[in-house]
């Protein structure tokens, strides 16, 4: 921590990777030889907007000069980073978009070195070449995870009540997660065949390229078409077309409310046939009890062969044969309890 304090330089690569610097993402980066490791990397153009967007950042450790503009401070900023060693230049290893796509990805997934490794290009990728700064949560899940393989491992052995909210829970977290997927794509279908423009709640959901708190940020996005576009036209009045034969055969093979009571049902109880209660202590105890008695009742008839044949002066076992009661066992579980 004392280096990154007095070095403002790696002060300052160190807050670009935070929540509010500059977007990155991560990839493998191969070598000429065909072997690699994954690097967390960021693009050209990412950092200059950054640093547009924050001018007083960029002239705190590159002051601004006559003569000098901000996209000078910039590379010069980016050279800094360079001849430090934390950043190196690299290139995307397609340079052609994939089949089906118009456009290359915004964050590539493989790697390469760039054929100049040196200069200030704002079309290219820069990974990091140093770790990234260990933060206080990171200790904190190091230490919550133990926990919580033990607690997960104990999962059949909670109370009922326990294992039923958290089986709920996580079904309505999961209905919650399709009901905004199905209300997401409904409400770009209705835009976006009214009028032609895109509109997206929650845009970056479906995204693999962000985290789970970033997938719900922005909001709302909103494009509009471009004008005079036939094809798209068409296109919308095709999708209508379709989208409403698709309701109308599924209003006429709607099944029967009742019939997906029981379906609903059935699922239910499916669901609690893995999660059988926990016998009560009150009524293990019982049963336990009850086991022991029957224990004893077993065990006075052979007592009392064994005393007899003592006072007839035989082996027990060798020269007399003794009957033995039978005894039947049986213990199970029901929803009231344990039964012996």
């Amino acid at each position: 921590m004392g280096v990154t304090k007095d070095d403002p330089i790696k002060a300052l690569a160190d807050s670009l990777r935070e929540k509010k610097g500059v977007p990155w993402s991560s990839a493998k980066l191969e070598a000429h030889d065909g072997d690699g490791h994954h690097v967390e990397y960021f693009r050209g153009k990412d950092f200059a907007r950054f640093f547009r967007s924050n001018p007083d950042k960029l002239n705190q450790h590159v002051p601004a000069k006559l003569g000098k503009t901000t996209e000078d401070q910039i590379a010069e900023l980016m050279m800094v980073f360079m001849r430090r060693k934390l950043v190196r230049k690299t290139d995307r290893k397609f340079k052609k978009p994939k089949p089906g796509k118009k456009r290359l990805v915004k964050f590539p997934r493989t790697l390469v070195p760039h054929q100049d490794g040196s200069g200030w290009t704002e079309s290219a990728f820069y990974y990091y070449t140093y770790d990234r700064p260990t933060s206080i949560w990171y200790y904190v899940a190091t230490v919550a995870l133990p926990f919580l393989v033990i607690a997960a491992c104990l999962f059949p052995l909670a109370p009922w009540w326990v294992r039923m909210t958290l089986v709920y829970f996580l079904m309505a977290v999961l209905a919650l997660l399709l009901g905004l997927i199905a209300v997401r794509y409904s409400l770009f279908g209705l835009v976006w065949i009214a009028s032609g423009h895109s509109f997206w709640l929650f845009p970056n959901l479906m995204s693999d390229e962000v985290s789970v708190f970033d997938a719900f940020a922005p909001v709302m996005s909103y494009d509009k078409p471009k004008k005079g576009s036939r094809t798209q036209i068409a296109a919308r009045v095709l999708t209508l077309a379709l989208a409403a034969g698709t309701v109308y055969m599924l209003y006429q093979n709607t099944p029967d409310a009742e019939q997906l009571a029981a379906t609903a049902k059935e699922a239910h109880d499916s669901i609690l046939d893995y999660l059988p209660p926990m016998p009560r202590r009150r009524d293990l105890v019982r049963a336990l009890a009850r086991g022991r008695a029957l224990v004893v009742r077993a065990a006075l008839p052979v007592v009392a062969a064994a005393a007899a044949a003592a006072a007839n002066g035989t082996e027990m076992g060798a020269t007399s044969e003794v009957t033995l009661p039978k005894v039947t066992l049986g213990c199970g579980a029901n929803a009231d309890g344990f039964r012996l």
